[in-house]
């Protein structure tokens, strides 16, 4: 049986959530100070790793409330996807400048910013090719597309805590992101329906568009 749709204040949590998520993104920019030397590692911004721990939390809470409360709204899957987005690219952004860029070289700092480049042209591709294909501006929420953003989010934990970048992790990345990028251009090239929660070519069968 459906669950019954949420009404009044209920209905607005996942949102909240969201924005929780979206606005405490930017607090990270002021906690970048809060260090603490543990063991071999030096200065590692605990503090800085807690609340980014918990924003990244929220991104499964919203998810949990929406569908507990049968709450899901167009406007609510457009913050989700904005709030990530924004939650990334600071965090990355101060890991970066701030944590590791004395420590990259000239080939990790390079291959740092191919990343962050092509993650977003991804993202918008993504977008682009659901609405010329099915009018439907989404991105798929595929087995590929979720290894890719859970791998960024632990990425950036993982490089805040080393304050370094390290090269193989973002190859590993790229690597991810292209092949869930060409998993989803292919199912948007060859479905005869859109279904945003495909699992991917691997996982799941889908019905061919009629030439």
């Amino acid at each position: 049986m459906e669950n019954i749709k949420a009404t009044g204040f209920k209905k607005h949590l996942p949102n909240i959530a969201t924005i929780v998520r979206l606005l405490g993104s930017f607090s990270l920019l002021f906690l970048m100070d809060f260090v603490k030397n543990i063991g071999p590692f030096m200065a590692v911004p605990w503090i800085w790793l807690i609340v980014y721990t918990f924003l990244v939390c929220t991104d499964s809470i919203d998810g949990i409330l929406a569908r507990k409360l049968n709450a899901k709204s167009d406007l609510g899957a457009f913050l989700d996807a904005f709030s990530d987005t924004v939650l990334l690219v600071i965090a990355a952004a101060t890991v970066f400048v701030v944590f590791a860029s004395d420590s990259l070289t000239d080939f990790q700092t390079w291959l740092y910013i191919g990343l962050l480049i092509f993650c977003t042209l991804n993202k918008l591709s993504m977008n682009i090719y659901a609405k010329v294909f099915f009018g439907v501006a989404n991105m798929l929420h595929s087995y590929p597309q979720k290894a890719f953003a859970v791998g960024c989010y632990l990425g950036v934990g993982f490089w805040a805590f080393l304050r370094d970048v390290p090269w193989w992790s973002v190859a590993i990345l790229m690597f991810i992101n292209i092949y869930a990028a060409v998993d989803e251009i292919v199912y948007c090239a060859r479905a005869a329906n859109y279904d945003v929660n495909f699992k991917g070519h691997l996982f799941q069968k889908y019905e061919i568009r009629k030439k």
